[in-house]
């Protein structure tokens, strides 16, 4: 039986994690491919940005003891991928690696350069110029001082793109430009789907950082695994994350008794840091993260959080699986996902991928299903150790996904 998807796996920098993912889907899925609305060449996506000076003092003042000025350069990953599904609509998917996080000490560092400005002398309020706080935090003068609040404020002033984790919007429609989703700047800015694969990054590591992808695509679905490289990390080996992503429609449960076409496309990412619980489409308002965000319900309610359902085990059984099952033939129970909405519950199943238990199983392991038959199938599994991600409300936390992929791959 041929595969009727497209699979690669491959590795990259951070740098060029998304040029190479937007090559992999819009270029060598060949007649699974989605199409590339924004910029309008793959050579546009990652290209270097225009250098901007950053002054880190605003008022004037004066000091030859300390560097002031900078030069930030960036990287342009943000573009725009159109899927045009078998179900007849049309559906956008945006990627972006915006400026990497502040630090909770470069947060802190934000304060300090702000209160430091003001202080008292005999009760008499004094103020200190920018360049004064600046050698002040630098330690110049100070006794037994030194430079770390300096250096942190400037971190902090010239952060440039993430090296952990990149950004994920979709939508039904683009704005009247074709530039950006038809969601508006605000939301996106404080609402999105984040998709990361380090918790904390080393000093030392920039954007030359090694990821791993695992990839299959149709017309209608995207599956991807994302791992960052264990090389940049030390032991006990608790930053570098395996991730996953689903970007699609579903396909409908065996007796579904209506087409789902209209709605049919969602999201699910998992992310290093917990998601913002925000709330711009109402409460029940999916996190993409910790749940399964569709486009709408059955009757139009935007962005609505589905949860998976799958063949479970109870997840605090003394379990002690080191063979598969002795009962069959070794074999590993994986089953469907099924995504429930509160409300309009049972919707429709993920596509080429399948939920089971993780034991006994090693990443990368590749499972046949209906082997040496015209159903044959062939997946390759993967234990989510992004902190949070759509398993964690599941009946078992403890368990895997399988994406589909070819016999041929090792």
């Amino acid at each position: 039986m041929a595969d009727s998807f497209y699979y690669v796996e491959g590795n990259t920098s951070v740098k060029n994690l998304v040029k190479n993912l937007v090559t992999e889907i819009t270029q060598a899925a060949g007649i699974y491919k989605w199409d590339l609305v924004y910029p309008a060449t793959i050579d546009l996506v990652g290209e270097a940005g225009a250098s901007s000076e950053i002054d880190l003092i605003t008022d004037a003042s004066v000091t030859d003891k300390v560097d002031t000025k900078f030069t930030n350069g960036s990287n342009n990953d943000m573009c725009i991928l159109k899927a045009s599904t078998t179900y007849g609509k049309q559906f956008y998917l945006k990627l972006d690696r915006l400026n990497a996080d502040l630090t909770k000490e470069e947060k802190q560092a934000l304060v300090n350069f702000k209160s430091l400005h003001s202080y008292s002398n005999n009760g008499y309020p004094v103020h200190r110029t920018d360049a004064q706080v600046l050698e002040m935090m630098a330690g110049i003068g100070l006794v037994g001082g030194n430079s770390d609040a300096y250096n942190l404020y400037v971190s902090a002033m010239t952060k440039s793109n993430s090296l952990n984790n990149i950004v994920l919007q979709i939508s039904g429609a683009l704005n009247s430009a074709g530039t950006d989703l038809d969601i508006s700047s605000v939301i996106q800015k404080e609402y999105n789907y984040r998709l990361a694969w380090y918790r904390k990054v080393q000093s030392g590591i920039k954007d030359f950082l090694p990821v791993q992808y695992w990839l299959n695509v149709t017309k209608d679905s995207i599956n991807l695994v994302l791992r960052g490289d264990p090389s940049a990390d030390i032991s006990p080996y608790e930053n570098y994350l395996t991730s996953y992503a689903y970007i699609g429609a579903l396909k409908p449960v065996e007796d579904s008794a209506t087409t789902d076409d209209i709605y049919n496309f969602g999201i699910t990412t998992s992310s290093d840091i917990e998601p913002r619980y925000a709330s711009p489409y109402g409460e029940r308002t999916a996190t993409g993260i910790t749940d399964f965000c569709m486009i709408a319900n059955k009757i139009g309610m935007p962005y609505q959080p589905h949860y998976p359902g799958f063949y479970s085990t109870n997840p605090f059984m003394d379990k002690c699986n080191v063979e598969g099952s002795r009962w069959n033939h070794k074999k590993h129970q994986f089953s469907d996902i099924t995504l429930v909405h509160p409300v309009d519950m049972e919707r429709g199943k993920m596509i080429n991928v399948l939920a089971g238990d993780a034991s006994s199983i090693y990443d990368m392991d590749k499972l046949a299903y209906k082997k040496d038959t015209t159903d044959e199938e062939y997946y390759k599994k993967f234990k989510i150790t992004a902190p949070y991600n759509f398993l964690n409300n599941s009946a078992n936390i403890n368990y895997c996904i399988a994406i589909r992929c070819p016999k041929t791959v090792e």
